[in-house]
């Protein structure tokens, strides 16, 4: 075989491998959106891999294929939603502007939740459930959140923006419930705002909270 074209059959091996694999991508990708939607629905032990695999619309091998187990799917959910908010943490916090770094952070928090409901009500669930891959994951992505948090205060603290003896835990437990409780109580609060997840909607609680936040933690002067 001559140079040419062996280097031709090379070519076509490695595009058909490259197709393999953005379809097993998809397919993985299909996957976590099916299952998603009914660990929102049904929780964690009320979801089969029997079900995913019918809405997917793969037979169940080819799910195990990617997934060996429910508890997998699950995780690398879980981990794609923390993930997600820890980097939306460090890409708003980029300037030297902290009260506008804080607004940027809250307006793009309340937009991806508003986006991904479905998680909200699987983190919830879970949490109040006491699943095992929520507290495995909370342990490795909490502290880095954490951490992230208390660094912003304390430099908010030297420019004299915000005042000293704010507890981090504290503060990032309260301002998570002022941003998840709006999302849950959805229902209840559609009859009085009319369409909760519009962008005015979402734009005038976000000024909502960040007023709260600001004047909540900032210097007296």
């Amino acid at each position: 075989m001559s140079m040419m074209k062996w280097l031709a059959k090379r070519d076509k091996t490695e595009e058909r491998i490259n197709k393999v694999r953005k379809k097993g991508l998809k397919t993985r990708e299909k996957i976590i959106k099916v299952a998603t939607k009914l660990f929102a629905k049904y929780g964690f032990a009320g979801t089969s891999m029997d079900e995913i695999s019918e809405k997917v619309g793969i037979k169940k091998a080819s799910l195990y294929h990617h997934f060996p187990s429910k508890q997998d799917i699950y995780f690398v959910l879980i981990d794609k939603v923390l993930t997600e908010i820890l980097d939306i943490f460090q890409i708003s916090f980029t300037s030297d502007d902290i009260i506008k770094d804080s607004e940027q952070f809250f307006k793009k928090i309340m937009d991806y939740i508003s986006n991904n409901q479905d998680y909200v009500k699987i983190l919830i669930r879970e949490i109040l459930d006491e699943n095992v891959p929520v507290r495995q994951l909370s342990q490795e992505y909490v502290p880095k959140l954490l951490n992230f948090g208390e660094r912003i205060l304390e430099e908010g603290v030297k420019k004299g923006v915000f005042r000293e003896g704010i507890d981090p835990l504290q503060l990032s437990i309260t301002l998570t419930g002022a941003v998840l409780i709006y999302f849950l109580f959805i229902p209840i609060i559609d009859p009085f705002i009319p369409d909760p997840v519009s962008k005015k909607s979402i734009e005038k609680r976000v000024r909502h909270i960040v007023d709260i936040f600001l004047n909540g933690i900032r210097t007296k002067n």
